[in-house]
């Protein structure tokens, strides 16, 4: 809650209906950011508060010089993109209490851009889950109440390139503030709401048309899905235990990168690798592999740049044209037409 939100909800003189306001003003206030952000900043403060305290030095307000040294000590042992969150969330904390934070002087910008610098690594990316592949992970999903689960749920987090987060959130029925799945004669229509790109809730509409394939058709597998599970209402994809009871809770974002690297790990011990080789190419997908994997598949079959960039509901193409390289490095290439 800012200062000034503090101040009006605690004045004793202030009537009850403005209190109200003020605690809905402090409602608003924390909603203007994502949850893992929220949750992201509060671990960060208090990582920086436990370390001033080890320090005898003062974290509210805190001088730009404790920060700086904070930044520095830690320099090397996290990586840049983990200080510069934690350095957005010390200014927002001060923001929020009142505080001026003045970051902008020569010696903190060096110091800060030279971090940056010196300890900058390329981000680790998961592998995309290509088409090929994801046929072979299929394919490998026994006739089961799970198995029907994680085949809709693969075969739709990869037709509308969803996220983690979004897919494990669908709903079967509209319900306020949620996405769902609507059923059409064309094939499924995606109703997303608010997502990482789209903090104000704007919401997006994808389509998800029949495959060409029965064995790998997104509209085919999640009606098989509803039907063997019963689902008519409430979340689309749920929790189900190992004998098979199916919980009414949905999965969580974190269910759905398991259910990838589990299927990555069947589909490879049919192919013969060994529970060791198959554990570690599975440690190469997570969660993001079944939009990444749309991207660089579609790219691969000469997928209009702009179909892919809607798909994947970009706002700059620059974002989308990363995919694009990586399913079409080895066509159009320049070494390939040199005559070796």
């Amino acid at each position: 809650m800012s200062k000034a939100v503090a101040t009006i909800a605690s004045a004793s003189n202030v009537p009850a209906l403005v209190a109200e306001l003020a605690e809905k003003a402090a409602g608003y206030a924390e909603a203007a950011k994502a949850d893992n952000t929220r949750r992201a900043y509060r671990s960060d403060w208090q990582a920086f508060e436990t370390w001033c305290a080890s320090k005898a030095v003062t974290a509210m307000p805190a001088s730009p010089d404790v920060v700086l040294a904070f930044l520095i000590e830690h320099a090397g042992k996290l990586k840049v993109a983990t200080l510069g969150r934690r350095l957005s969330a010390i200014r927002e904390a001060h923001l929020y209490a009142g505080h001026k934070l003045d970051t902008s002087g020569v010696a903190f910008r060096d110091v800060w851009r030279g971090i940056r610098r010196t300890h900058a690594a390329p981000a680790v990316q998961k592998a995309p889950l290509l088409t090929a592949q994801l046929r072979r992970t299929v394919a490998t999903l026994p006739d089961t109440l799970a198995g029907r689960r994680d085949r809709a749920l693969l075969l739709v987090g990869f037709g509308a390139a969803l996220r983690r987060s979004e897919l494990a959130s669908l709903e079967v029925c509209p319900r306020d503030g949620a996405g769902w799945i609507e059923e059409t004669t064309d094939g499924l229509t995606i109703h997303l709401g608010a997502s990482k790109t789209d903090q104000e809730g704007e919401g997006a509409v994808v389509g998800v048309p029949h495959g060409a394939n029965v064995e790998t058709c997104p509209v085919r597998a999640y009606k098989a899905w509803l039907a063997v599970s019963g689902i008519t209402t409430g979340p689309a994809f749920r929790a189900i235990d190992r004998h098979g009871h199916m919980a009414i809770e949905a999965l969580t974002d974190k269910a759905v990168a398991r259910v990838i690297k589990r299927s990555v790990i069947a589909a490879e011990l049919l192919n013969g690798s060994t529970i060791e080789e198959a554990t570690a190419t599975a440690s190469k997908f997570a969660g993001h592999s079944l939009r990444s994997g749309l991207a660089t598949s579609a790219s691969a079959n000469d997928a209009p740049g702009q179909a892919i960039q809607r798909q994947l509901r970009h706002k700059k193409f620059d974002t989308t044209m990363r995919y694009i390289r990586s399913g079409q490095l080895y066509k159009q290439n320049a070494a390939g037409m040199a005559g070796l």
